[in-house]
């Protein structure tokens, strides 16, 4: 027998469990080994100690009572939990209302605008020149454009024609 068979077996070698092989077995091989009478020394001191003491036999309910009893104590924690789990859900669902009402209120005000074109906004030629040099045509901004390029072209021809 090795060292790992002998203290698996010691508790029921010291209680007398084992047949009379596994009892002679033990006893060659605690003969030979000092590790494993260290063990049984150990084991049969726990059992003096053990037996000073005054064991009360439960009563045969005892399991089922202590159950009962404990799951009346953790019914207020499950409450709380509960509870608190509303709360936060209440929390949730308010700022997911409030989300969707921003989304949709954005939306709805969006649609209600008028487009903006182009065309509504002044050229800077017409923000930057006085108020008296302004004129309001309804021309387009291609059609000035042609405008002036012809002005400066017919200009740009009368000088050299001087020279």
């Amino acid at each position: 027998m090795t060292c790992n068979d002998v203290q698996e077996n010691l508790v029921a070698y010291i209680h007398g469990e084992l047949n009379k092989e596994a009892v002679m077995e033990i006893h060659r091989h605690l003969s030979t080994c000092e590790a494993c009478v260290q063990e049984e020394l150990e084991l049969r001191k726990i059992n003096r100690l053990l037996d000073r003491y005054h064991f009360e036999v439960l009563p045969e309910n005892f399991d089922e009572e202590l159950h009962r009893k404990l799951k009346q104590i953790e019914k207020p924690r499950e409450k709380v939990h509960s509870d608190f789990r509303r709360i936060v859900y209440a929390i949730a669902a308010t700022i997911i209302f409030m989300m969707g009402i921003q989304f949709f209120g954005y939306r709805f005000m969006q649609a209600s605008r008028q487009p903006v074109h182009f065309k509504d906004f002044p050229t800077t030629q017409a923000v930057f020149k006085p108020a008296e040099q302004r004129i309001e045509t309804k021309t387009s901004l291609k059609e000035r454009f042609v405008e002036k390029y012809l002005q400066s072209s017919k200009k740009g021809a009368t000088k050299i024609r001087r020279d």
